[in-house]
């Protein structure tokens, strides 16, 4: 069983292991976007790292010293069976919010605590924003609506109906595919061309359309994201459309959060060549 709990591991020992991996101070420390001086503190009092550069060492932890020594192997990963999830509400319910908490903390980060304070006490927390709280209401309602009706099907009028909901209020354009070239920052692989996005979601339904494993999912979603077929809220609606594939065949879906992101990142850009971790990692995520 892999360990996908990277957050567990000591900020001093990724340091070290990003040392070897990098070889000299210099090069690790460009590589962060610091001084020499700066991963020199860091080392001998770790205390000192902030959360946005404990993120950047994550990223950089998971992509050259866990992804290396993982299986990647092809098989099958089927998932963990939904059993009785569907038929107890208050669990389901739970999940479900988490589910969408988690998502839009990636994006944003929006806290969990605060995602419940509007969405269960109706109450808006100190400085946010009219858009912070449209982006929780919006992606609650819809990940509500999908946990109820996810045997429609997945084709690209229903992901434009979705992005309509998740973004209504946030984009002049919710519910409309993009006209304008994409960039994912870091990701060296080209998307969707703007004029070929209808098109390429149209073969992208067709040949999900009859998923039967999460390592199906896992290939969906990398696809998917690749097609980025909206301005803005990609993620997000990749990530329903993943709770909708998973309920459809039985399987709990997975919660993805800021305690998981960074693994989550490089396995989805890593599917381009093998998506069975990135399958793996949503079945050790399932809640």
């Amino acid at each position: 069983m892999i360990n996908f709990d990277y957050k567990s591991i000591p900020i001093t020992q990724k340091l070290d292991d990003l040392q070897s991996y990098y070889q000299t101070s210099v090069a690790f420390a460009q590589a962060l976007g610091i001084t020499r001086m700066t991963l020199m503190a860091w080392r001998d009092n770790p205390a000192k790292v902030k959360v946005k550069n404990q993120d950047k060492i994550d990223l950089l932890w998971c992509k050259y010293v866990f992804l290396p020594n993982i299986h990647s192997g092809s098989e099958r990963v089927k998932g963990v069976a939904l059993g009785d999830w569907l038929f107890e509400p208050a669990v389901m319910d739970k999940a479900l919010r988490q589910m969408a908490a988690g998502s839009l903390e990636i994006e944003t980060g929006t806290r969990e605590i605060d995602f419940d304070a509007i969405v269960l006490d109706n109450t808006i927390p100190n400085n946010f924003r009219a858009t912070s709280v449209a982006e929780v209401q919006n992606i609650h309602h819809i990940t509500q609506e999908i946990a109820q009706k996810f045997d429609v099907e997945i084709n690209a009028q229903q992901i434009k109906n979705w992005h309509k909901v998740l973004m209504r209020g946030l984009l002049d354009n919710a519910g409309e595919f993009s006209t304008k070239q994409r960039v994912l920052p870091n990701v060296a692989t080209q998307l969707t061309h703007p004029d070929d996005i209808a098109e390429e979601l149209q073969n992208w339904a067709r040949e999900y359309a009859n998923i039967k494993h999460l390592s199906d999912i896992a290939r969906a979603h990398y696809h998917f994201e690749i097609i980025h077929p909206f301005s803005d809220g990609n993620g997000r609606i990749g990530r329903l459309i993943i709770l909708a594939q998973c309920l459809k065949i039985g399987i709990k879906p997975p919660i993805t959060n800021n305690n998981n992101k960074a693994l989550y990142y490089i396995l989805l850009e890593y599917a381009k060549i093998n998506p069975t971790p990135l399958a793996y990692f949503l079945q050790a995520c399932a809640g």
